[in-house]
C-alpha cells in the first residue's frame, strides 16, 4: 500500500514533488535499472535506497513522482480496507461535487487477525 499512502499525502499537501522517497532493501534486490514498460503510472520512484551495506542515492530520475491517486486503479475492496481513503474520496466528492471514478474489482488476500 506505499504508493496510496505516497498518494494520500500529496493529495492532503503534506509532501510535494520535491520531499525524498527513502526505501530500504536487501543488497541482492538493488537493480540498475527497471525498463520505463515494466512500471505502472502508481509506481513511486525512489531517491534512496538503503541496504545492509550501503547507502545509494538515485542520481538520474526522471520519472516524475504521482501527483496523487489514481482513483480508477483503487479497487472498491481495496477502498473498503482503508477508512481514510473512504474519507479522503467523500471530502473530494463533496468538494467537486463530482463522483471519482472506481478501479476494476480484484481478491485481496487475507488480512490478519489482529490480536492473534
Amino acid at each position: 500500500f506505499a504508493e496510496l499512502e505516497y498518494g494520500m499525502l500529496r493529495m492532503m499537501g503534506a509532501i510535494d514533488e520535491n520531499t525524498l522517497v527513502v526505501t530500504s532493501v536487501h543488497d541482492v534486490q538493488v537493480v540498475d535499472d527497471i525498463p520505463a514498460e515494466e512500471l505502472l503510472k502508481h509506481d513511486v520512484p525512489v531517491d534512496v535506497i538503503c541496504t545492509p551495506t550501503r547507502v545509494i542515492r538515485v542520481a538520474d530520475r526522471s520519472r516524475a513522482k504521482p501527483a496523487g491517486i489514481f482513483w480508477d486503479l483503487l479497487s472498491p475492496e481495496k477502498l473498503a480496507q482503508v477508512r481514510v481513503l473512504q474519507q479522503l474520496k467523500a471530502e473530494i466528492e463533496k468538494r467537486t461535487g463530482e463522483r471519482l471514478p472506481v478501479g476494476p474489482s480484484e481478491t485481496l488476500p487475507p488480512l490478519a487477525e489482529r490480536g492473534a
